[in-house]
């Protein structure tokens, strides 16, 4: 991560992902879409630099893209925007 990231770190990534855990657990999420969102977020940390400011952003679309996918009836994404603030 660090070879493609200038304003993010694994340590910025990882207090990231534990946010993201205690949102799945929140919102009784399956274990998969955990796991699918967060390699969202490598897959495409790996390849695309994105600021500090805008991490939250990234993991908010992962999340909401994750569980569309395993979860059709999840509320809107402005449920998702609401974790942010």
């Amino acid at each position: 991560m660090e070879k493609v990231q200038k304003d993010a770190n694994a340590n910025m990534r990882a207090i990231l992902v534990d946010w993201l855990v205690e949102v799945a657990e929140e919102y009784k999420l399956l274990p998969s879409t955990l796991h699918l969102f967060v390699s969202y977020i490598n897959k495409y940390l790996s390849i695309n630099v994105v600021n500090k400011q805008k991490l939250q952003l990234l993991e908010v679309a992962s999340m909401f893209i994750a569980s569309r996918a395993l979860h059709p009836n999840m509320p809107m994404i402005s449920l998702f925007v609401r974790l942010c603030i």
